[in-house]
């Protein structure tokens, strides 16, 4: 058993981490915050991993793109994404934000492909991001109230493992479309 203080900081860092790459669903990490330290405690966990977290995978992101094969933002679909004005995606990131089932990893990414400035994302996807958040903290305290916990770490199980086969098949989809014959763009 970690030391609370352990404990604040190595969920401060899976928090981050979990913001960061905004594909792992972060409901299950918003359980484990409140029963470790309570509604108030967990939903400051919450809040700084996803607010900063995105913040981190937005510089993540364009770092990334900027290491990349340029060959794939030559489609169609990511010039115009690209030549979006800052106001537009400023929008965009807030109105994308607040749906609750939007991959935070897509907003991100495709954000950071976009000439919007590190200040001016984060400040959207701040303020899309607390109604969202709010509406999770609400949902998950209260399975974390009423549902007995053997329930609670089955259904938490189940949300990461399908997760994660997800993610999986993705990777293999993707690896299969690099290993055939690419057609002409």
């Amino acid at each position: 058993m970690l030391p609370a203080s352990m404990e604040f900081l190595f969920l401060l860092f899976v928090n981050l981490v979990v913001g960061a790459v905004g594909f792992i669903p972060s409901v299950v990490l918003t359980a484990v915050n409140i029963q470790s330290f309570g509604l108030y405690g967990g939903s400051a966990l919450t809040f700084i991993g996803e607010i900063v977290g995105a913040l981190l995978g937005f510089y993540l992101y364009r770092f990334g793109f900027s290491k990349a094969n340029p060959k794939w933002l030559r489609h169609p679909f990511w010039q115009k994404f690209q030549h979006q004005s800052t106001k537009r995606v400023f929008s965009l990131v807030i109105l994308l934000r607040v749906l609750p089932f939007m991959p935070s990893g897509f907003v991100t990414a495709g954000a950071a492909l976009t000439n919007i400035s590190g200040k001016l994302f984060w400040i959207a996807s701040t303020i899309g991001k607390i109604p969202a958040v709010v509406l999770e903290l609400a949902a998950v305290y209260g399975v974390v109230q009423f549902v007995p916990v053997n329930i609670q770490l089955f259904l938490f199980g189940i949300i990461l493992v399908v997760s994660i086969a997800l993610w999986q098949l993705e990777r293999i989809k993707t690896a299969k479309q690099k290993k055939s014959p690419q057609s002409a763009d």
